[in-house]
């Protein structure tokens, strides 16, 4: 049986995603409801603040990106490496099985396969540090992190994507209950609904939203024991109803 791989080791990573399916992940990160209420943000705050604080987020933006792009570099050169030992390991291993006649045998009569240098490649000069390979956030922090920086990297992740669904969490159930109960945006004008007033029937507006909720909830509850990686169509359908809306 194959020895069971550790975080931050020789693993089975991904290939890169293409250009088309990164373009749909930035679109689908960039363009949401931050987006949509840019020009409201604009229009309450002025042009002078919204334009020193977008030009601040951009910035920090970039500076974010550039770091992850430097530990993925990072952590492609560290698994290469480890590859090339764990080959040199190998090969160490298969040469030991012959003995010293055996071996200055063979080194007379056969050329030499590898290198001297250990930089040098067949090839050419190879950058180490090229991606070429997908290495998730989660696998560069258990490359680059001890125990305690992993910890504070999951807190992390899980309060970032706790906001976030609870975004969606909110903003989802209410816009199905305004739409199922008659409220449309265009032509409610300045009409306010209370939560107790009828929507079906003897079912109240607040009764709707609890039953979108719990449909949202477990609809898509189970997804977060689920190891979906290849979310490509599901991109591409987020980028479609976005459009759509």
């Amino acid at each position: 049986c194959e020895p069971a791989t550790m975080p931050g080791g020789i693993t089975e990573t991904g290939e890169p995603y293409s250009a088309f399916v990164g373009l749909v992940y930035m679109f689908n990160l960039i363009v949401g409801t931050g987006a949509l209420t840019m020009p409201k943000a604009f229009a309450t705050a002025g042009w002078v603040v919204s334009l020193a604080l977008i030009s601040f987020l951009g910035f920090m933006s970039y500076m974010t990106t550039t770091f992850v792009i430097e530990a993925m570099a990072a952590a492609n050169a560290q698994l290469r490496w480890k590859r090339r030992e764990q080959e040199e390991i190998d090969d160490s291993d298969s040469t030991s099985e012959y003995s010293d006649d055996d071996v200055m045998g063979r080194g007379r009569s056969e050329p030499e396969t590898k290198p001297i240098l250990s930089v040098q490649r067949s090839g050419g000069h190879v950058d180490h540090f090229d991606i070429v390979e997908r290495v998730e956030m989660g696998q560069m922090a258990s490359m680059f992190f001890n125990k305690v920086g992993v910890n504070m990297f999951y807190i992390c992740i899980i309060v970032y994507l706790y906001g976030d669904l609870a975004i969606y969490a909110a903003a989802v159930p209410i816009s199905l209950m305004e739409v199922a109960c008659g409220n449309h945006s265009c032509s409610a004008g300045s009409v306010k609904y209370n939560d107790t007033d009828p929507c079906w029937g003897s079912v109240t507006r607040k009764d709707a939203y609890r039953v979108f909720l719990s449909v949202f909830t477990l609809l898509l509850g189970p997804f977060t024991f689920f190891s979906a990686q290849k979310t490509k169509y599901l991109q591409i359908l987020t980028s479609v109803m976005r459009w759509i809306g």
